[in-house]
Parts: structure tokens; sequence; C-alpha cells
């Protein structure tokens, strides 16, 4: 039997799929956690299922890609199956690459599910057929750094979190307490790593996916 935990937000949608997979009997749903946190804790304590089914954008500071980069890190035996609504190719990239074995979508059948749970259990991968992705592709992504995944200073991350709340570089100095060309600095770097020239750019590309609301 195939043990799954579900980590999403909406409480809703845990407990619908989880009824929906109740009926099949070899799978076996042993956790339901809404957060990014709670995910983590419940491995960390010895919860390890077989399939997580995984959410990316969580409230409480832990997206899914943080709970995926730490599973990955720690090479737990977890197979990462992402059910998301962010269709943005950057975020789907980014759980690639991070060790996910399938991607799919919240408005997709749930009659498909015990299949694609399965199929990754057994070691295959399923990507969503809305993606088309050729397993040329597939080993690409995989193999291909990106760079605001992988390679963000903290400081970066808090000018991010700054701007988005609408804060212009000087306010943003004072409140680092950073100099003002520090901040310029750090958004140079970001515009390099997101493939973005502009603050309003920067802002839209995190929030494509996920990061921010």
């Amino acid at each position: 039997m195939v043990t799954v935990m579900i980590c999403d937000d909406d409480v809703a949608l845990i407990e619908g799929v989880s009824y929906f997979l109740k009926k099949f009997k070899t799978i076996n749903v042993i956790e339901k956690v809404n957060s990014g946190e709670a995910c983590i804790q419940l491995i960390e304590a010895g919860v390890i299922p077989d399939i997580l089914v995984l959410d990316i954008r969580m409230p409480n500071g832990i997206s899914g890609y943080s709970v995926a980069k730490y599973i990955m890190q720690k090479k737990y035996p977890i197979k990462i199956i992402v059910l998301s609504m962010l269709d943005d190719l950057n975020a789907i990239k980014a759980m690639m690459r991070l060790g996910v074995k399938g991607y799919i979508f919240k408005a997709e059948n749930l009659n498909d599910y015990e299949f694609i749970i399965q199929s990754v259990y057994q070691g295959n991968e399923y990507y969503s057929k809305i993606l088309n992705f050729s397993l040329a592709q597939i080993e690409e992504i995989k193999k291909t750094p990106i760079a605001w995944l992988e390679n963000m200073h903290p400081q970066e991350w808090e000018v991010i979190l700054s701007i988005a709340n609408d804060k212009a570089q000087k306010e943003v100095s004072n409140e680092l307490n950073i100099s003002t060309s520090l901040v310029s600095k750090r958004l140079k770097s970001l515009f390099t790593k997101t493939g973005t020239n502009t603050s309003i750019g920067l802002i839209k590309f995190f929030k494509s996916v996920g990061l921010i609301k």
C-alpha cells in the first residue's frame, strides 16, 4: 500500500482529495497538513510517506520550494507530486530542479490521481499533459541551474519583500539598515537572476512563482 501525506493551505482541498483517495485500497493517506512548517515537523518526527502531495504557495514563510529543497538535501525517500494552481513555467521548472517526480494542476481530473500516485511510487515521473514536456526537455530542465532559486542572498529576499510593500529604495535602505548603493546592488543582482529590469517586473515575477502575494 502506498502511504501519502497531503500538504496544502487549502483545508477544503485537502479534505476533498483525502476523501477521494480513500476509495482506493492501494492508497493510505497517513497525514494531512496545511503548512510547509507542519510538513517538515512531521517528517523530522519520523513520519515518512512514500508520496508527498505538495502545494507551492503556502503560509508561515515555508513554501513548497522550501519543503522540496529540505527533502532533497536530507535525502529522505519521499517522492513529491506537486498539486498546484501555479502554471508559470519558472515555478514548474524550479520544482523539477528540486527533485519532484510529478506536477499536476488542481483543475485536473481527480480520477487520474490513483494512476499518477501509483506511477510515481513505482519509479516513474508524471507531468501534466498540459505541459507537453518531452523526455529531453525534462532532463534539460533538471540539469539547468536556476539562479533565483539556488543562489539568492538572504538580503535579496528582504529587499524583495520591502519593494513588494511599496517601499522606495531609500525606505528599504532605512528599514534594512544598509546603504542605498547596496540596495541598488541587490536589485541589479535580482534583475539578472530573474530576467527582469524593473521593480514592478521583479514583483510580478515573484508573484507568478508563488513566493509573494
